[in-house]
């Protein structure tokens, strides 16, 4: 007799399975480099990528994430792989382009629903959002910075420090230059641009 978790186990690879099949690798697009006064260059972390860093944090700094925030999700990949991680509850993807949002939805909307459903896709700049809404925990944050201008990834993390629950982790390419927050560690992925590149890990 199957047991209900090796039934949750074969869902959550079938549903992967199914996200992979759907979404194999990088759509990059013919976006103008400048979006409403924003750089808008685009590449993904892989699958690989985000399942190496989600292990690395939960075994090394906090095992009991249940929120994950894609700042710049894009065609939402990420945020379907974290859905189907057992202990993820919540996962918000904030993506400025509307053709990316747009592709993200479909992508969602051809997904298992136990699965999909977890996931609330904004097509909006994220410092229109108030992130306290969500009522998270445990969150880990992903934003993928490399094309950000440095304050504008300053102001990113001045925002999470305000919004966001004490101990969230957060996560990305390019390091920050405020004091608060302390490195505590990096470490190398693969990204559709690189097969090895740094990641920067922080904590509030």
């Amino acid at each position: 007799m199957k047991t209900r978790k090796n039934r949750k186990t074969k869902s959550r690879r079938h549903f992967v399975n199914s996200l992979k099949k759907l979404y194999p690798s990088c759509k990059h697009d013919s976006v103008s480099k400048n979006y409403e006064g924003h750089k808008v260059t685009y590449g993904e972390m892989e699958y690989n990528g985000i399942e190496l860093l989600y292990k690395h944090i939960t075994k090394k700094y906090n095992q009991n994430i249940n929120s994950f925030i894609d700042v710049g999700s894009g065609r939402g990949k990420l945020c379907m792989f974290m859905a189907a991680q057992p202990k993820i509850r919540k996962v918000i993807g904030i993506e400025l382009v509307k053709e990316r949002h747009d592709d993200a939805e479909t992508l969602k909307f051809n997904l298992d629903p136990v699965y999909a459903d977890k996931v609330t896709l904004l097509n909006s700049d994220i410092f229109k959002i108030n992130l306290k809404e969500f009522d998270l925990s445990n969150v880990f944050v992903w934003f993928s910075n490399l094309c950000f201008d440095q304050n504008v990834t300053d102001d990113i993390f001045k925002k999470l420090i305000v919004e966001l629950p004490s101990g969230s982790i957060i996560c990305c390419s390019k390091p920050h230059t405020l004091p608060e927050l302390q490195l505590l560690d990096s470490i190398q992925v693969p990204m559709s641009w690189n097969s090895s590149s740094n990641v920067n890990i922080y904590k509030l």
